[in-house]
């Protein structure tokens, strides 16, 4: 008789949609572990990237197009760290030691970048860190991945907890620290509750014990090559590279626009908290969304919510729509970003998950943020004014707006969901 597999779909058509199944739901005990694990790795990136952009302007004295090269180092090395990491990880190490090894590397590159002040020790050692950092997002979807009986049911619900580590360091260092901060000397301490969060990340995976979380799988990279050589493939790793550049423009802009707003500093990380609190609702809700919507139209939703709110921020310094568009983040990340990751997974194997997971994050973290933030750096200084060093905010958010307009026209064109028929167990 056959059974269906992590997602099961009738046909191939563009509005083709999963059916349900019967899974054994995820031990709780486990499922408890594997939330915290998510916290702590979202808390990392959580604590810096916000506000580096402003540390490295107002504390750091550098201009924008540097300060957009900085921020774009993590994402050069993760153009090579990704499937680097996961050939180790599948051949050597298993996905829960290398998880240890990266963390326990990144929080020592954070604790030494927090005493460094100059351009060219900060950028070198700042990609240094994304070569240690970046395949943790890879390697947690795995870890996590290799363990859930139905990835669209248990895989959101896991993933809202790290979203819910991005809000809490935001509020407890954003506002509860940083408020009573009047000298502005404690926007630095940033870096070292990133080197911690990674230190107990670290520490917390000596408890996901069992031979299931070490256990390297058997290396299947002609597979996983051959896997995104298919049409549907190849189109949703541009279109990835493509939004996850505009999606840089918010982290790179974002700050320093909420300054030019007049909001104070102690409240720039809480509201912009306030896309990840979205993302919490959208993650708890997207295995519903999946099992009655498309995987293509949700990822459609996603492109046009990040487009809206780059319009939104072009067009107006209303406070309460700017915060309207800062909650459209939980869309424009969870429709697009994890739907492809979830997509991925369907198409994959236990053997090729890892590489296949680690070669998306390579757009969705690597090669796409690497271009977003360099050319975000760049489009602010060029809209700078070269006198005051003003910012014309319109014409830069202007510029994500148009390109997500484009994205979402050539995926509603060009992109169609491939069906996955299951092997028929004996």
């Amino acid at each position: 008789m056959q059974q269906c597999g992590q997602s099961c779909y009738a046909d191939g058509g563009e509005n083709t949609k999963p059916y349900d199944r019967e899974a054994l739901p995820l031990n709780p005990s486990l499922k408890r572990r594997l939330s915290v694990m998510m916290f702590l790795q979202y808390a990392v990136p959580g604590a810096t990237v916000p506000i580096l952009s402003l540390y490295l302007k107002d504390h750091l004295g550098i201009a924008p197009f540097r300060a957009g090269m900085i921020m774009a180092m993590p994402s050069a090395a993760a153009s090579v760290a990704p499937l680097i990491a996961s050939r180790i990880a599948d051949r050597w190490m298993g996905a829960r030691s290398m998880l240890m090894l990266c963390h326990g590397l990144a929080a020592l590159l954070m604790l030494w970048l927090y005493r460094v002040h100059s351009f060219s020790f900060f950028i070198s050692l700042y990609f240094l860190y994304g070569l240690c950092f970046a395949p943790t997002f890879g390697l947690t979807n795995t870890v996590v991945l290799q363990h859930a009986s139905d990835a669209r049911r248990d895989f959101g619900g896991i993933r809202m907890w790290g979203t819910l580590g991005w809000v809490a360091v935001a509020w407890v260092f954003g506002y509860w620290w940083l408020k009573g901060d009047a000298s502005g000397t404690r926007l630095g301490h940033t870096l070292l509750v990133s080197a911690f969060a990674s230190v107990a990340l670290a520490l917390f995976m000596l408890r996901l014990t069992g031979s299931s979380f070490d256990k390297p799988a058997a290396p299947l990279y002609g597979e996983v090559f051959r896997l995104f050589l298919r049409p549907e493939m190849l189109l949703l790793c541009l279109l990835n590279f493509l939004n996850g550049a505009c999606h840089q423009f918010y982290y790179f802009g974002m700050s320093p626009f909420l300054v030019h707003l007049r909001f104070p500093e102690a409240y720039i990380m809480p509201g912009m908290s306030i896309g990840q609190a979205s993302e919490v609702l959208v993650l708890l809700f997207l295995g519903w969304f999946l099992s009655r919507i498309s995987m293509k139209r949700i990822m459609l939703w996603g492109v046009i919510a990040q487009g809206l709110r780059m319009l939104i921020f072009a067009f107006t310094e209303n406070h309460i729509a700017i915060v309207a568009g800062i909650a459209l983040h939980g869309f424009c990340y969870a429709f697009f970003f994890t739907t492809a990751y979830l997509y991925v997974e369907k198409h994959s194997t236990s053997a090729t998950r890892a590489g296949a997971q680690q070669l998306l994050t390579l757009m969705i973290s690597g090669a796409g943020p690497l271009a977003g933030f360099l050319f975000a750096g760049w489009t602010a200084q060029f809209f700078s004014d070269p006198v005051s060093g003003m910012v014309d905010y319109r014409m830069f958010w202007l510029i994500p707006g148009i390109l997500c307009a484009i994205i979402a026209l050539w995926l509603h064109v060009g992109f169609r969901e491939r069906a996955v028929v299951e092997r028929a167990a004996l």
